[in-house]
């Protein structure tokens, strides 16, 4: 790899023109040059202002922002403590917790850790930026997975207003929060929230405090220097768990039974801090970046006790402390060929995670839900290595070829320190090395038409979480669980011209070794290879502005999800029971063949506006036997938004927001294969939003 690197920098210093440097950074490059650059790339990114959305949405779940893109479905989970389900294209589907398949950054700080499980609580959507997604086949350049999700703090080249903002909404929700900016060529910014829910349901409280400082230093013309940190606190968060069909159909208020008789609930605590050092060279740009956090989890599951009697039980209260780090080195830099315009880019990162997971019993005596005897306590540490080389070169006006390679090295290490009679040593190692190639282009139809392409290749490693349980219900690190190694190929087409900007994309991945819930009974869920999998669908985005007050904006996603070929949920006779069988053909666990998201937006003055939203999702399988599903849902909104006259003591902007308008009855996420079905996760009623955002003074 460092080879190819060398060699791709020597072409460049053979073939440079004769002309002077230009020293300009990535940063002032104009919105309209870097729209044109995107709109020419095969991967061409798909970003959303959280401004812009923050006139229409509260922004408390993520979901709200990836719901409007393409290939993506986000599920709120309506719970403190558990994550949004996050899937792209299908990927990241079968999930308990966290996210699955998907590399998260904040800040350029990773938000996925070197295992490759990422954790989002902390993300700060309030307070502005930009979100930016990749997805497909050159998402393998930058991740594991299938996509490559980045989100990026407000940061102006000019200094912003400071800010107060307010929020208050159904089922006892507030949030109050502030936005500070300073500086000029160091500018600096300083931002937090405070949220709080009584919750939807019983049993669903939730509070959290989220902060974020971040720095920008203009060293010199061509030098700069970034710093961020985030700070998450999260007291309590409630976890009402699923429902079976029966008590979701009775009311969709209720706890589980199991929830209330536990008190399970999260707490989470996290900090993180990253800087960046970005320089540009002749005509190259350089950018050497390091990061450094922690996160601590106390949680309590519902564990009976009875099956914490079994002498390798993991206990029901879990105690886990990470220490993560990391730095990056990238480089860019254009060149003039004999046969056309090229740029060359390339990165190599090291990314590594330490963690000691403690488990307790979930009761002293009679007394539940409180942590009791240790019968759990483990060191894990993970690294990931990669070095990436990409170029994109432009042989024609019309005609733009891109190519790429990953390669990926990956170490687990279980440190097993709880052994007793009846839980033997279950430390282990794990390693797994990948090169990972792509392949694309785009070619200018017209003006106005542009066709792209790309095949590749992907994997999705599994994450110390899934490796901690065998699925032959043994004791040991599971460590016969393969990555999944897929095929991934698309073909796009793209139209943009003054009112229109659509895009419609179709594709095909196939999987060798997929990951799948192999069971999830009593807080322990184990993992298994199914044999082989396919994913076919069809995406359509497109944003339409009919007149000077009317527009419209909208996704739609179609995917057939299904098993080509066969297995056994009993890889490793004897199972304990009936081996269930899941034939070829059965659709995949936790997707849904179709979705939808439309807004119909009006704005008659620059400081008036409306929305009427309608989001919907077919009904989706809730078991890999098809045996079971979630029925689909079909639900409206509306939001209203006026930015009021200017006073003394600063410009009031008001948000007025009603979500499922007709107060139907959905579950909003779904658990795949509980044991005992309990898929549903029911989404709340009818529910009001009323935020009040106040600049304090004039940009």
């Amino acid at each position: 790899m460092l080879s190819s690197l060398l060699l791709a920098g020597l072409l460049v210093q053979v073939q440079e023109p004769p002309e002077p440097p230009d020293t300009r950074l990535p940063a002032v490059i104009s919105a309209e040059q870097r729209r044109i650059e995107q709109q020419r790339r095969p991967d061409a990114l798909i970003e959303l202002d959280l401004a812009d959305l923050s006139q229409r949405r509260p922004l408390i779940d993520i979901a709200e922002v990836l719901s409007e893109m393409p290939g993506v479905i986000a599920r709120p989970r309506n719970n403190g403590a558990q994550d949004t389900q996050i899937q792209i294209r299908g990927f990241g589907a079968r999930s308990p917790f966290g996210v699955r398949g998907l590399r998260v950054e904040y800040d350029g700080i990773p938000a996925t850790a070197a295992d490759g499980q990422s954790q989002i609580s902390h993300l700060d959507l309030s307070a502005g930026g930009r979100v930016s997604l990749i997805r497909g086949p050159f998402a393998a350049l930058y991740t594991n997975g299938g996509a490559y999700l980045r989100l990026d703090g407000r940061r102006d080249d000019l200094a912003s207003p400071d800010r107060f903002h307010l929020g208050l909404g159904s089922f006892g929700q507030g949030r109050v929060g502030f936005e500070l900016n300073a500086g000029d060529e160091l500018r600096g910014s300083l931002s937090g929230h405070r949220y709080r829910s009584e919750g939807s349901r019983e049993h669903s409280r939730a509070e959290r405090t989220l902060l974020a400082a971040r720095m920008d230093w203009e060293l010199d013309a061509a030098s700069r220097l970034s710093l961020s940190a985030h700070h998450q606190d999260q007291p309590l968060g409630e976890d009402p768990q699923t429902l079976t069909r029966a008590e979701f159909e009775r009311d969709r208020r209720l706890a589980s039974p199991a929830a209330l008789l536990y008190n399970t609930r999260k707490s989470t605590r996290q900090s993180q801090l990253g800087a960046s050092y970005s320089r540009a060279f002749e005509r190259s740009e350089w950018s050497f970046s390091v990061y450094a956090g922690e996160r601590q989890i106390d949680q309590f599951l519902s564990v009976p006790r009875a099956a914490q009697a079994q002498p390798a039980s993991g206990g029901g209260a879990v105690d886990l402390g990470r220490d993560y780090h990391g730095w990056s080195l990238r480089w860019s830099r254009p060149a003039e060929l004999g046969f056309g315009q090229a740029e060359f880019s390339a990165e190599i990162r090291d990314e590594r995670l330490t963690e000691d997971r403690l488990g307790f019993e979930n009761f002293v005596a009679s007394q539940l839900g409180v942590r009791g005897a240790l019968r759990r306590d483990e060191r894990n540490d993970s690294r990931g290595r990669d070095a990436m080389v990409r170029v994109d070169l432009d042989t024609s006006p019309a005609w733009r070829w891109s190519a790429g390679v990953r390669r990926s090295l990956t170490d687990y290490q279980s440190l097993d320190r709880y052994i007793v009679s009846g839980n033997p040593d279950d430390s282990g190692e794990y390693a797994s090395s990948a090169t990972l190639p792509v392949l694309g282009f785009s070619y200018q139809l017209r003006p106005q038409w542009l066709l792209h392409g790309a095949i590749g290749r992907s994997q999705e490693l599994p994450t110390l979480a899934e490796l901690a349980y065998r699925s032959d219900g043994g004791s040991g690190f599971n460590s016969e669980l393969r990555p999944a190694r897929a095929r991934q190929a698309e073909l796009g087409l793209r139209y943009a011209d003054e009112r229109v900007n659509a895009e419609l994309t179709a594709y095909q991945v196939q999987t060798s070794d997929e990951i799948v819930v192999a069971s999830s009974s009593g807080g322990r869920t184990s993992f298994q290879n199914a044999s082989a999998t396919r994913r076919r669908g069809i995406e359509l985005s497109a944003q339409w502005r009919f007149s000077e007050r009317w527009s419209l904006r909208g996704v739609g996603n179609w995917l057939d999800a299904r098993y080509s070929a066969g297995y056994s949920s009993c890889p490793q006779p004897p199972c304990a029971g009936i081996p269930r069988e899941i034939a070829a053909g059965q659709r995949l666990a936790g997707v849904p063949a179709r979705g939808a998201n439309l807004a119909l937006l009006y704005r008659p003055q620059a400081d008036f506006g409306a929305s009427l939203e309608w989001q919907a999702l077919s009904a989706t399988p809730a078991s890999d036997r098809n045996q079971d599903r979630v029925p689909g849902y079909a639900v409206g909104s509306l939001s209203l938004y006026w930015l009021a006259a200017p006073t003394r003591w600063g410009r009031p902007r008001y948000t007025l927001r009603v979500d499922n308008l007709l107060d139907r009855r959905y579950s909003a996420s779904v658990i795949v294969n509980e044991a005992f079905g309990r898929y549903f996760e029911p989404a709340p009623g009818r529910s009001l939003w009323l935020g009040v955002d106040l600049a304090l003074s004039a940009p």
